[in-house]
């Protein structure tokens, strides 16, 4: 059985549980990270030299980086949400890096000032702004990132899509994204792990 390093109010770990809960995998749950269980300690840093969550044991296996696990978990069997052949993977798989890279930090960086109260970044709001409208374009002409199904990539990048919602900055039209955002609503996984986990 795998085991899962990680905690459900982390938006990293989050995506892991939910794309287990899609593939129906059994697992079993250390809760670790902030608030649970140590990451600093010599046992963990030996599975992960940086002392994050999630880190996945598939037996003699261990998998860091949440993206790299996703990857991992839906590669081990064939199934709708990772497609088998390059170019289809491909799809998706640009949304993950370009998510990891470009949106989900200014993101973080301006969540994290503003609920410190302190001076958030031009910069950082603007790449945010940016992101959001590179998404609703892509979305205007298909249901899910990768196409007409979903796919790891949306599992990806929804806790970033989710706290977007959350901003005042949001009420900008948006339509394709915020349809987006309905239909992922609908799946008991997202609001599970997604919407109603993460602060």
């Amino acid at each position: 059985m795998l085991t899962v390093y990680g905690r459900h109010n982390s938006s990293n770990s989050a995506k892991v549980f939910w794309l287990l809960d899609e593939l129906g995998e059994r697992y079993e749950l250390v809760p670790t990270g902030t608030g649970f269980g140590a990451t600093d300690t010599a046992a963990f840093l030996a599975m992960n030299p940086f002392g994050k969550v999630p880190v996945v044991r598939d037996g003699d296996t261990i998998v860091w980086e949440s993206n790299a696990v996703l990857r991992y978990l839906a590669g081990r069997a064939p199934n709708a949400l990772w497609p088998e052949d390059a170019a289809g993977r491909s799809g998706g798989d640009r949304w993950m890096d370009w998510s990891a890279i470009s949106l989900t930090p200014p993101l973080t960086r301006l969540r994290k000032a503003r609920a410190a109260g302190k001076a958030e970044t031009e910069a950082d709001l603007a790449a945010v702004i940016r992101g959001v409208q590179v998404l609703d374009h892509a979305l205007a002409g298909q249901p899910y990132l990768a196409g007409e199904t979903l796919s790891v990539a949306d599992i990806a990048l929804s806790p970033s899509v989710c706290r977007w919602f959350r901003l005042p900055e949001s009420a900008m039209p948006l339509p394709a994204l915020a349809a987006y955002r309905d239909r992922l609503e609908t799946n008991d996984g997202y609001r599970r792990h997604i919407r109603d986990a993460l602060a």
